[in-house]
């Protein structure tokens, strides 16, 4: 429906260049050949038998609406002009001697190119869609028996369509019967219907064929433009090429004409329509296939509806749509309008949308290409990726920078708030909520708080309660702990010479600070070695004749009473005591069942060394202090007796062999003295020495003080009672109990005295201690405590080698320590003091024991110290001094009344 525009001028093409004739051909160059582009071949066209019709009577059949052939005739083609209008005839030039079949066929074999697809020769042929493996075309015989079916053509083996508004266009030239060069640019191949290569060309040759005959250009893509006249009778020709070979005999009937005749392009055009123009722009080659054109006005493939879209998904999506169109409203060629807008509608690039929902504002279609307008924050092709702001300068953020989908946010760590919508200060959690921690101590930290509570205590973060922390629970004690209220402390059995060590967890030796001088003579004999009065020594001595008591030792001693030497029998014998009452000399015997007790003499205990001596006569005992008589007793006897024909005398020291008791007049046999240079009749007996020699506990101290010294190990245990019937009112009761302690210390830890129930509790203890055990604090002190409780304490140093006077007076409502005049500290408000001494009280009122310098086998947590006292130390009770002799049990190693001096020097 559209009319033709006028064809545009052939200008010279910037293709492929042309190459000179095949060798053989004679055929010369043709003239206006572009320099430097090599010979011009000409290219030969094989005449292929028409299977189901001549091309040139088809093409103008249709055209003129007559089926009638046009030209020629089934019979083989000549070349003379009989067959031709006058006017042709007279145009027709003689042919070349026609070439054998094979070279024919031969001449249309272009080479391939060095690389790509093969080269393009204007050549077209007519032939159906199954060709031969080989190319050529199927045999005539088999090609009758299965015509082809409509307007299926193709291009010959070899030949590559040229473009003419694409690809596609070129392949639809091609389906439609049409030469596919470019035509009306000079292009070699068939213009219109019936068209010959060339025709709008210069030197372009036109063959007409008869039937079965077949027309090309001679001179290639660009070689008509350049030669006014190429034909084979052209007079430039170097030499003429062979004649074409014959064309076989048209399949349907004999021959009807004679051979081809050349003619020149505007003569042939004569004779053949022009056909319309589809492409109405000078440029369209170059453009891309268009949906119009390729699929609307005629029916596209899908390789070709591809090269319309040029990608795969949308091809996928147009093109079973397309079909669908085609197979609901019919083919293109109908024209049919429901067609039409369904096509049309198809390719609405944003119908599916191809854009990400959520990222998107629009999509717009570009008809073949979509735009996705994106939201602030998106980006992509199809706005399906987030943009992450946080990744640049963390989006501005003073601290957490938090991408979200199409957006983000700035937030602050724990603690923190924002002061605008990028900056975060910190929260002062404790002015924000006042009760925030409870009961516990609140503290504002850098983007947090804390909630303190006491030493020892940690906070409930569900009650808002501090909790005690048992330590013990975490094994910080080596030997044994006590969990208290906020604290712990640790303990070590100090009856095994141990205490705490500067870790207050761990247990170290005690060791002392204050060195003694212990040092012992072995040629003394200690008289106190054995605490329940027994002898330290045993002689018995025999004689044939009668012989008298003889003896004499130097002694020492501060102890006022105790019993130096038995001599005699048995009880009921003859028998002479010599002891020490009150400071002196006192002698008890028995003769013939009849005692007496003599007392004279000066004070001897008072720590000297001094001479005694004990001598009988015929009938009286001579007692000497310093070769000084002291007495002189007259008797009736002997102290030999005869007893189965010999005399024997029974002598033991530092105690009787019987019981004190059964003494004319009781005494406390314990005497802690020293005895030296003994002489027991005349010397005789001498394994005593021996005896001494191998026993250090038998020896005295070499040098010794006033005093009791403890080892560091033992006690002494008294049996005392604190509770006394009130004045005026015997139904109630009073109690107090006042110590006073002279001490000279060798260790900084031990029991100077401590009441013990029954029940191994401790409801009183005064004791030296080296650390405090709430500070945890490395101090030596002196403490009362009231069971496992320190109720005073008072810093004292006790290694200064200085005797120090300690204090105590506990009453119903009072308790004070004093040290040196020194007032300790009390440790308990005036309320919890008055429970402890409750405590105490009621502890009085049972049995109770006295302990001075040690403990018994109490629990370990029964008091603060269990540790045995080491150095000098004298107790008063009352304002009365307590003498070890008269305790209910001493160890053996405590000396009751005497102490080793500080040794010198130290």
């Amino acid at each position: 429906g559209r009319s033709p525009r006028p064809r545009p001028a052939a200008r010279p093409s910037a293709r492929l260049p042309v190459n000179t004739p095949a060798a053989g051909h004679g055929l010369s160059p043709a003239p206006g050949q572009v320099r430097g582009a090599g010979p011009l071949p000409a290219a030969r066209c094989v005449p292929v038998p028409r299977l189901g019709g001549d091309l040139a009577s088809d093409w103008v059949g249709r055209a003129s609406g007559s089926p009638a052939p046009l030209l020629g005739s089934p019979a083989p083609r000549s070349r003379s002009s009989s067959a031709l209008p006058a006017r042709a005839a007279a145009a027709a030039r003689p042919a070349p001697p026609a070439p054998g079949p094979a070279a024919a066929a031969a001449s249309c074999r272009i080479p391939r190119r060095p690389s790509g697809p093969p080269c393009c020769s204007s050549c077209w042929r007519r032939t159906p869609r199954r060709v031969s493996t080989a190319g050529r075309p199927v045999p005539a015989a088999h090609a009758a028996e299965h015509p082809p079916p409509p307007r299926a053509c193709r291009c010959g083996p070899g030949e590559l369509p040229r473009r003419r508004g694409g690809r596609a266009a070129s392949r639809r030239r091609c389906r439609r019967g049409l030469p596919v060069g470019g035509g009306g640019r000079g292009a070699g191949g068939v213009r219109g219907r019936a068209e010959a290569a060339g025709t709008h060309g210069r030197g372009g040759r036109t063959v007409l064929p008869g039937r079965g005959g077949s027309a090309c250009g001679e001179g290639g893509y660009g070689a008509a433009r350049r030669a006014p006249l190429f034909t084979a009778a052209s007079p430039s020709s170097r030499s003429s090429p062979p004649p074409p070979p014959p064309l076989p005999p048209h399949p349907a009937g004999p021959a009807t004409g004679g051979p081809a005749v050349l003619l020149r392009a505007p003569e042939a055009a004569q004779f053949l329509r022009q056909r319309q123009r589809r492409a109405y722009q000078i440029f369209e080659e170059t453009k891309q296939g268009h949906l119009e054109r390729e699929c609307v006005e005629e029916h596209c493939s899908k390789e070709e509806a591809r090269e319309v879209f040029e990608n795969d998904p949308e091809t996928e999506y147009f093109y079973p749509k397309y079909l669908a169109c085609i197979q609901k409203y019919g083919s293109p060629y109908t024209r049919s309008p429901d067609f039409l807008t369904c096509v049309h509608n198809l390719p609405n690039q944003c119908s599916p949308d191809p854009c990400h929902k959520e990222g998107t504002v629009k999509c717009e279609d570009l008809k073949g290409d979509f735009y996705c307008e994106c939201k602030h924050g998106w980006q992509g092709k199809t706005c399906e990726k987030d943009i992450d702001e946080c990744r640049t300068q963390n989006g501005g953020c003073n601290q957490l920078c938090l991408n979200k989908i199409g957006s983000y946010r700035c937030s602050c760590y724990s603690g923190y708030t924002l002061k605008d919508s990028k900056t975060c200060e910190d929260i002062d959690e404790c002015t924000a909520s006042a009760d925030i921690c409870g009961e516990a101590h609140c503290k504002n930290l850098i983007s947090s708080y804390e909630c303190i509570c006491g030493a020892g205590y940690k906070y409930d973060d569900t009650r808002k309660t501090c909790q005690d922390i048992n330590e013990c629970e975490e094994k910080l004690c080596e030997q044994t702990c006590v969990n208290s209220p906020g604290s712990y402390t640790c303990h070590c059995d100090g009856r095994g010479g141990v205490k705490l060590s500067r870790d207050m967890n761990t247990c170290e030796d005690i060791i002392p600070c204050v060195p003694f001088a212990v040092g012992k003579s072995i040629k003394s004999l200690y008289l106190g070695r054995m605490f329940s009065g027994t002898p330290v020594i045993r002689l018995r001595f025999k004689r044939k004749q009668l012989t008298r008591l003889v003896a004499e030792f130097d002694f020492r001693t501060f102890d006022p009473e105790g019993i130096l030497f038995f001599a005699g029998g048995h009880q009921d014998s003859t028998w002479v005591v010599l002891a020490l009452r009150k400071g002196r000399l006192e002698l008890q015997l028995k003769y013939n069942g009849i005692g007496r007790v003599t007392s004279s003499g000066p004070l001897i205990n008072h720590g000297m060394w001094q001479t005694i001596s004990v001598e009988e006569l015929e009938r009286s005992l001579v007692i000497k202090v310093n070769r000084d008589a002291v007495m002189k007793i007259a008797v009736s006897g002997d102290l030999f007796t005869l007893d189965k024909g010999l005399y024997q005398l029974n002598l033991t020291v530092g105690g009787i062999p019987f019981k004190t008791k059964d003494l004319i007049l009781p005494l406390n046999a314990r005497l802690d003295g020293c005895m030296r240079a003994w002489n027991w009749l005349n010397g005789e007996d001498t394994t005593i020495q021996e005896t001494i020699k191998m026993n250090e506990k038998m020896q005295c101290f070499a040098v010794a003080g006033r005093g009791s010294f403890y080892p560091g190990r033992g006690f002494a245990v008294f049996n005392l009672t604190y509770v006394q019937p009130s004045s005026g009112n015997e139904t109630k009761t009073s109690w107090e109990i006042e110590v006073n302690a002279a001490i000279q210390p060798a260790t900084d830890t031990g029991v100077l005295f401590a009441l013990v129930t029954e029940e191994a509790s401790v409801p009183l203890s005064l004791s030296l201690i080296d650390y405090h055990s709430t500070k945890k604090l490395k101090q030596q002190f002196i403490i009362v405590a009231l069971e496992n409780t320190v109720v005073s304490r008072l810093a004292i140093n006790f290694c200064d080698k200085k005797e120090h006077s300690v204090d105590i007076l506990l009453k119903k409502d009072h308790l004070s320590l004093r040290v040196d005049g020194i007032v300790g500290e009390s440790e308990l408000s005036i309320s919890e003091l008055e429970d402890s001494l409750s405590i105490l009280e009621s502890s009085l009122q049972s049995t109770v024991k006295t302990y001075v310098g040690g403990l018994p086998d109490v629990p370990v947590t029964s008091t603060p110290v269990t540790a045995s006292y080491h150095g000098c130390m004298t107790v008063k009770l009352s304002n009365k001094a307590l003498d070890l002799d008269e305790a209910l049990h001493k160890h053996s190693d405590i000396t009751s009344h005497s102490c080793p001096p500080v040794q010198a020097g130290q």
